[in-house]
């Protein structure tokens, strides 16, 4: 007879008879075992992966959240979103007063990839600008009770971490031309002409691009990584180009009713690419918001189209929620594609084509046990 195998449901939770089918549950158990979808699965990934020197590895967590991993282990959080939807309103929201909307609802559509709660090591949380998706309560509080990172961001973001009750000396107020080192990087503070944020706010008057938003220019071993959060296009962005080096771009796209922008078209994505000299595109956002969302194969198909077309020296890069991407192994990957786990297979042991197949077609005794 053989073992009895002891199962549990794929996310360490004891399984009962199987899969935990008879257990008595609550909506708290509900929410703790479904929520986040992917359970602690990348958390694991990216604390346990060792990198080859000259490597770095970003994670896409869908919308506009990132996570990069240095060669020297260093791990940073870049505009993570751990919340749920929300609707904003006219009196604070730059796309409400661009548009003259009383209030927008944005519906969330990408899964929750990660456990804030549960990173053993973070060394770094950077925002862009003060936008709730890219300044989270739920990821700040997160990693203020149980990492040592710092918190990285410009004034107005700063402004609104301090709302969230960080402590001043786990701050850096990110300035435009200055740069921070940490574990295995030099992140500079550059430019980021965030026309939506800018007008984010109470008051009708626009704020200063550098009070309000900051591109972060991870310069590693392996290159260098701009994450430029939800800017528009702009000329500026020429300079930016003309002194730094970016290697990978990392920028907002999506669709817009007409009357208020908010992501970038393909088009000012391609012209942004090629405007900072960059050597590999990677959009994000255009995946979870209901209200600039499309068809996601016809917007990433025209922005690979358009990149192609005019400046063909430029790679395009095009992820999925919870893909790991490796500069620079992972360039020429054009499209990422899921494991399919078929390197776990085992043809000796199917019951269908292998060994056992074999040996006794189609019967099954009980003294076999669990084959």
């Amino acid at each position: 007879m053989a073992e009895k195998v002891e199962r549990t449901d794929g996310r360490g939770i004891l399984a009962g008879d199987y899969l935990n089918q008879n257990r008595t549950l609550t909506r708290q158990d509900w929410l703790e075992d479904c929520f986040p979808e992917w359970g602690t699965l990348l958390n694991k990934e990216i604390e346990e992966i060792e990198l080859e020197k000259g490597t770095v590895a970003i994670w896409w967590l869908g919308g506009p959240s990132w996570v990069l991993k240095t060669d020297e282990g260093g791990i940073f959080f870049i505009d993570v979103y751990s919340g749920p939807s929300h609707y904003t309103q006219y009196y604070y929201c730059g796309v409400c007063k661009q548009a003259g909307a009383e209030t927008i609802n944005w519906m969330r559509l990408n899964p929750q990839l990660i456990d804030p709660w549960k990173f053993h090591r973070l060394d770094g949380a950077f925002s862009t600008h003060k936008h709730q998706d890219h300044c989270d309560l739920y990821t700040v509080k997160a990693a203020l009770q149980t990492t040592d990172c710092m918190f990285y961001g410009p004034p107005t973001t700063v402004e609104k971490l301090r709302s969230f009750e960080v402590p001043d000396d786990r701050i850096t107020t990110t300035i435009v031309g200055e740069s921070v080192k940490v574990p295995g990087a030099e992140v500079e503070f550059c430019m980021n002409y965030d026309e939506t944020v800018i007008k984010t706010g109470e008051g009708s008057v626009p704020d200063r691009y550098e009070n309000c938003a900051t591109s972060f220019l991870f310069k590693t071993s392996a290159g260098n990584i701009m994450f430029l959060g939800d800017t528009w296009y702009h000329d500026g962005y020429k300079a930016v180009g003309d002194n730094y080096d970016i290697d990978v771009a990392i920028f907002d796209m999506g669709m817009n009713a007409p009357g208020a922008t908010d992501k970038m078209s393909p088009y000012d994505c391609a012209r942004l690419g090629e405007t900072l000299k960059a050597k590999v595109l990677i959009p994000d956002h255009y995946d979870n918001w209901a209200n600039t969302a499309s068809d996601p194969d016809l917007l990433v198909s025209q922005f690979e189209r358009i990149v192609s077309e005019n400046t063909p020296q430029i790679k395009t890069v095009i992820l999925k929620p919870g893909a790991r991407f490796i500069y620079p192994n992972d360039q020429d990957i054009k499209r990422y594609r899921y494991p399919n786990q078929g390197d776990g297979y085992d043809a000796a042991k199917s019951i269908t084509y292998g060994e056992y197949a074999r040996k006794y077609g189609n019967s099954r005794k009980p003294e076999d046990g669990n084959v």
